[in-house]
């Protein structure tokens, strides 16, 4: 059932069982756990079923850090979360996400990754991995590329050593979520969502041990409270250790921030468009169908290439992965011999007589374009000659290649959330970003890259061009709207916000699903281990309410 929580009395209460703040992606999946439970379950979520301008400027706050997107438009504050936001192209005429698990690699303690290390195994989330699999309505829970590969047209390309790899990534259409499940959650009898109400702040016990009530507010000025017996904040990785620093009556600096751990170690997946990819043949570029999104058996899949675990430990780099895009432009401008020796200097002639005047110090320049005449006249008359490029043929002239890639970032304290000075239209304090990375981050960036670069020419697969540099931030940098970490996991409550069971340490009934428990965050993307998690919190809370 759904009900408007402007509607909703002054200052009523509202009993539950369980209650879920967000429904998002995390939120309907704990939902959808809990509609044939004896128990009742209340969803307090923002936004409506529509996006609302005012809604959505909540969201609103400031970057600090490293360059990123506006903060009222990386999130999507209404029924569905941020699954509106999953925006890839599919085969199917649909839009979805890439989705994958974290590699066995992710959950161990590497001591060249500072913070590393999961409570627990990739083995113990592998069952969940397997249920959130079916959540997605994706394919088999298979990522080895033999599985997907399609002969003579989709091939692995045959790298020599195990140095690098190639891997899959499936798709799931983000409409499963926000509206095939969103109606499943309308419909249970025994789970009520509280549209266009706001957490904004958690109350507890006056020794913070237990949450009493959660307090809400609508835009209209309407306020009441939500009492339950557990409570599973499901708002996303800036939204909930937003609402515990906020939380702060009890404990001064925040709930379950007694270490000041909450809203540290944001992480994010640095993404960039970087590098060329130059096959060394044509049948090389006819070898890459692997690597588009196609479909296979129903499932769209795309294959990727990595590194493997063993080049992890023997470089002491982060995961990391590339997928790699047919580029047009540079491949127009390789047809045209753009980057032959001769060319190239008649360029550099060029660049000096403009900004110069003169040929002084231009003799090199001068002997390669006279020792490479052919390749200066086949440019002349291929660039004058306008139907060339109307005529490129794409499919048969690609021979560039763009990587894309995405890279895991080290856990990072000084890497924060935290509240700011401005209020939004609740009286609630703002957030501000503090996007940071660290050396090891650059530094794998770009020595990945070297490492791609020497097993491509080890195999004759042809080369890259490397643009970026292992101490320097690369220009262009931007991430995936990918926000975890600020409530680490950990059995520790000196290194960790919440335990192994996704609790937040020493409040017996308060939980957090979501990826913001993530201790490391690998190269995938975090949805498909998110759901993983959510599944095995929904597993628990089952438990402790059936006890």
């Amino acid at each position: 059932m759904f009900i408007d929580s402007r509607s909703i009395g002054e200052e009523s209460v509202i009993n539950t069982d369980v209650c879920i703040v967000g429904a998002g992606v995390s939120g309907l999946t704990l939902a959808r756990e809990f509609k044939q439970a004896k128990f009742n379950t209340c969803i307090i979520e923002s936004g409506g079923e529509k996006a609302d301008k005012a809604t959505q400027a909540l969201y609103w706050g400031e970057n600090v850090g490293i360059p990123y997107y506006p903060l009222d438009t990386a999130r999507a504050r209404f029924l569905g979360g941020s699954s509106h936001y999953w925006v890839i192209e599919l085969p199917e005429n649909g839009m979805g996400v890439r989705l994958r698990p974290m590699d066995p690699i992710d959950f161990e303690e590497r001591e060249w990754v500072p913070y590393s290390g999961w409570p627990f195994k990739k083995e113990q989330l592998d069952p969940y991995y397997k249920r959130a699999q079916e959540v997605c309505q994706i394919g088999p829970n298979s990522y080895d590329p033999k599985d997907w590969i399609e002969p003579d047209r989709r091939n692995e390309l045959p790298f020599h050593d195990d140095r690098v790899h190639t891997t899959i990534f499936q798709f799931g259409f983000r409409d499963v979520f926000f509206k095939e499940y969103a109606n499943e959650v309308k419909n249970a009898e025994n789970i009520t969502t509280l549209l266009h109400g706001n957490a904004i702040e958690i109350e507890t016990n006056e020794a913070a041990t237990e949450v009493i009530r959660i307090r809400v507010a609508c835009l209209n000025g309407n306020h009441f409270s939500v009492t339950a017996k557990t409570y599973i904040l499901a708002m996303g990785g800036l939204e909930v250790p937003r609402l515990l620093l906020l939380s702060n009556k009890t404990q001064k600096s925040g709930l379950g921030n007694e270490n000041d751990l909450v809203g540290r170690f944001f992480m994010e997946h640095p993404h960039l468009w970087c590098g060329a990819f130059f096959p060394s043949s044509v049948g090389v570029s006819n070898s890459t169908g692997l690597y588009e999104v196609y479909s296979k058996n129903g499932t769209p899949v795309m294959g990727k290439i990595t590194l493997s675990e063993s080049t992890l430990r023997k470089e002491k780099l982060l995961n990391w992965v590339t997928s790699v895009h047919p580029e047009y432009e540079l491949s127009y401008k390789k047809y045209l011999g753009f980057y032959e020796p001769g060319v190239l200097a008649c360029r550099a002639i060029k660049n000096d007589l403009l900004k110069n005047h003169s040929l002084i110090n231009m003799k090199d320049h001068v002997y390669k374009a006279l020792s490479d005449t052919n390749a200066i006249f086949r440019f002349i008359y291929r660039k004058t000659k306008s139907h060339y490029k109307r005529d490129f043929n794409r499919a048969e002239h690609i021979t560039v290649y763009r990587l894309n890639p995405m890279v895991e970032q080290a856990p990072n304290p000084e890497s924060c959330v935290f509240l700011g000075t401005e209020k939004d239209a609740l009286g609630q304090f703002r957030i501000n970003l503090n996007w940071q990375l660290t050396p090891l981050d650059t530094y794998t960036i770009t020595r990945a890259q070297e490492i791609l670069d020497e097993e491509l020419r080890k195999a004759g697969l042809g080369h890259l061009l490397i643009e970026t540099k292992k101490d320097i931030v690369p220009k262009g940098i931007h991430g995936g709207w990918h926000h975890m970490g600020t409530t680490r996991m950990h059995a520790d409550p000196k290194k960790g916000v919440v335990d192994p069971t996704c609790r937040v340490h020493g409040i017996s009934n308060l939980y957090i699903g979501g990826a913001s428990v993530f201790p490391t965050s690998g190269y995938a993307n975090p949805v498909l281990t998110t759901i993983a998690l959510v599944l095995r919190l929904a597993d628990h809370v089952r438990k402790t309410m059936d006890a």
